[in-house]
């Protein structure tokens, strides 16, 4: 039995060919343009280079210097401050700030009206003793030997007399000392002269506390002790007196200690009003202005003793050459006694020159404190002059960079003040001591400036770059044209129409991005910059 439905049936299977072949024809037409795109780009990307990358840099030779950057500041190469070696009271001043002052010239004066009478008292002196010596030399006459005599005796009678007094004068500085502690202290402690003294108020300060009852019992016992001297020694025993004088002066001394640890403790109190810390401090006021006076006093008096000491050494020994007679040794005594009267003038005249405030050296005032009629104490400074010299500057180098540096080094310099100028200058002296900075080891350096110029200031910021290699006519590349691993360094040289590594000895580098090349490279050579930056 023949279907009806064959005729449609063949029909479809010929649409599927159909479709099938179709199908076919666009997928090889597909990958035939694929396949041409391909071949032209790889055609592109396989293609020679004929031209150089834009970024290229030709070689050439110049100078290349190796650099240590550090900062200083400009001081000048000598500077000075002047004191009086010995104090006084200032007579007149001749200079203020801003002067400029010549080596030698006189910048201030001390009063010297004492000195200059001392001088003149020398002076006769030395003719006195001259005349001695001629004397000696013609022979002495019995009245002059009487005379001498009589000298003798007054001086050693105003010596015992001296030492008569000071039984006088210590008595009336215990009086006075223990008048202090006793009586004008005696609102400030309770249990005065126990061994545990103590404050009638309380004090912020425990050592201040402390220290002034402390004194107290100290002061107590040796005013004690003294009282003791003073009643036992003997009046006529010329060694127990020079004793008693200096232990006076020691219990003076104690006293004036306590009596300031006792203004500490008023100053230190708490808790106790105004007016009995006034009435406090005026007793102590009082007490201490008593006890310098009676300080003075004794001092005075070994001063006297001293000095009439020396007077009658001095005639003694007139007197024995007189009854000498003009021996040989005679004449050689009174002709050093010349010769000492002569030094006594040389050291007064030292004196007076000590008096004078003298500059050392040429240059320019920068500070005067000096005052006429103001009182000063020696050795502190008063005057300051720096030189007009050329302006030296100072750098601390670290230690990692100072084995590069040495004298003699070039130096550029840039000045904060002026930014836009630059100086030279040179490396004149490397500290061989280092210099611990912020815990890193530093070496100080000096650089002096080749040329003076008037508008550089001491104190002037100036930031240094020290040449410390430097090499002409060598080849010179931009630091950023090398290439730097494991292997070593190499840079990418355009070479026949490509590029090839080329490896190369690098030398010098300078701060500037530059480095020069030891070997590897020619003069002329087209080199890339991989790093996109120029050389300076």
């Amino acid at each position: 039995m023949i279907s009806h439905h064959e005729p449609n049936t063949h029909k479809t299977d010929l649409h599927t060919q159909r479709q099938r072949k179709t199908k076919k024809k666009v997928l090889f037409f597909g990958i035939g343009i694929f396949a041409l795109i391909l071949g032209v780009s790889l055609g592109f990307v396989f293609k020679p280079a004929t031209q150089p990358p834009q970024e290229t840099f030709v070689v050439a030779k110049g100078s290349i210097a190796q650099e240590v950057i550090v900062t200083g500041r400009v001081k000048a190469s000598e500077d000075v401050d002047l004191a009086f070696e010995r104090g006084g009271k200032i007579r007149n001043v001749n200079i203020k700030i801003g002067d400029v002052v010549s080596p030698g010239q006189a910048l201030a004066y001390l009063d010297t009206s004492e000195l200059q009478a001392q001088l003149l008292e020398a002076e006769a002196n030395v003719e006195v003793q001259k005349a001695r010596l001629n004397e000696l030399k013609k022979g002495n006459r019995p009245e002059e030997i009487q005379i001498k005599e009589s000298e003798f005796k007054k001086a050693n009678q105003d010596l015992k007399n001296l030492y008569g007094s000071i039984i006088d004068v210590v008595n009336d500085s215990y009086i006075k000392a223990d008048d202090a502690v006793r009586s004008k202290t005696d609102t400030i402690f309770t249990n005065d002269d126990s061994e545990n003294p103590e404050l009638t108020f309380a004090t912020n300060d425990a050592q201040v506390q402390i220290d002034a009852t402390t004194l107290r019992r100290v002061v107590g016992n040796s005013l004690v002790q003294w009282k003791k001297s003073i009643d036992a020694v003997n009046s006529s025993d010329v060694s127990e007196l020079d004793t008693l004088l200096v232990k006076s002066e020691k219990s003076l001394s104690l006293v004036r200690d306590f009596l300031s640890r006792s203004i500490d403790a008023v100053n230190a109190s708490i808790n106790i009003s105004q007016t009995s810390i006034d009435s406090y401090k005026a007793n102590l006021g009082t007490a201490r202005s008593s006890v310098n006076v009676a300080a003075a006093a004794v001092t005075n008096q070994e001063q006297l003793i001293s000095a009439q000491k020396v007077v009658v050494e001095r005639i003694n020994n007139e007197l024995t050459l007189a009854l000498a007679g003009s021996t040989p040794e005679s004449l050689a005594a009174q002709e050093a006694q010349v010769k000492q009267a002569e030094a006594s003038i040389a050291l007064i005249r030292a004196q007076i020159a000590k008096a004078t405030l003298i500059s050392p050296i040429k240059g320019v005032v920068t500070k005067q404190d000096a005052k006429a009629g103001e009182i000063v104490a020696p050795n502190i400074s008063l005057v300051s002059v720096i030189s007009d010299k050329n302006l030296e500057i100072e750098a601390n180098i670290p230690e990692v960079d100072i084995g590069s540096v040495i004298v003699g080094n070039i130096v550029h310099i840039t000045l904060d003040a002026f930014p836009n100028e630059e100086f030279l200058g040179k490396v004149v002296y490397i500290d061989p001591a280092e210099t611990v900075k912020d815990g890193v080891v530093n070496f100080k350096v000096t650089i002096l400036f080749d040329e003076s110029n008037e508008r550089v200031r001491s104190g002037f910021t100036a930031n240094l770059n020290i040449e410390t290699k430097r090499k002409e006519n060598v080849l010179v590349i931009p630091q950023f044209a090398v290439v730097e691993n494991d292997s070593g360094a190499f840079v990418k040289k355009w070479e026949n129409k490509k590029i090839v590594e080329t490896s190369v000895v690098l030398g010098v580098r300078d701060n500037d991005g530059n480095v020069e090349v030891v070997s590897g490279l020619s003069e002329g050579d087209v080199i890339v910059n991989v790093g996109i930056k120029n050389a300076k």
